[in-house]
């Protein structure tokens, strides 16, 4: 009996073919990314427009006064725009050394045309209520922020229906404002 040692048995080597196929088993990162994120772009367009056709129809039977509040600007096939013509203001001061003016330029918002015959008729009375409005204001209450000629043409408003005993005016449009 040979008490010999006998040598290890080197492993056998796997084919090159086997060893690349064991190395792709993971997942497939560089086609999975793009994949999710055209799925996800697809998804967000196809809601979106899907939303915009289906839904806004809905959406638009409200009525106008509710658009225009909303901010649409629209107009429905009733309502006129009567354009005031533009004058001077002399705006309130501390200082009657530094007095300031007011250019303005408005139109009013009715709602049908015999309201715009009436708005035209009585001219006179809404530029006074406009001028009793403005001649209140200092430079820096119409200028100090981006809401303030809001308040202002909600106060136009306001002044011009109070001035004629009846809502007439719906909306103040100020087409034209200068302050020197």
């Amino acid at each position: 009996m040979d008490n010999k040692k006998e040598a290890p048995k080197a492993k056998a080597k796997k084919p090159a073919a086997i060893e690349e196929t064991e190395v792709k088993k993971g997942p497939k990162w560089g086609i999975l990314i793009p994949l999710i994120v055209i799925l996800t772009i697809c998804g967000s367009v196809g809601g979106t427009v899907l939303a915009t056709h289906f839904l806004a129809p809905k959406t638009e039977q409200a009525s106008s006064s509710a658009k225009r509040n909303a901010g649409t600007g629209k107009l429905s096939d009733d309502e006129k725009l009567v354009s005031v013509p533009k004058f001077v203001v002399n705006l309130s001061t501390d200082d009657p050394a530094n007095t300031q003016y007011a250019r303005l330029k408005i139109s009013i918002l009715v709602e049908n045309d015999d309201k715009a015959a009436e708005a035209k008729k009585n001219m006179a009375v809404i530029r006074d209520a406009v001028i009793n409005v403005m001649k209140k204001k200092k430079a820096s209450d119409i200028l100090s922020n981006s809401g303030s000629v809001t308040a202002l043409k909600n106060e136009l408003k306001d002044g011009i229906n109070e001035e004629l005993g009846e809502t007439l005016a719906i909306q103040v449009y100020v087409t034209d404002l200068v302050v020197q």
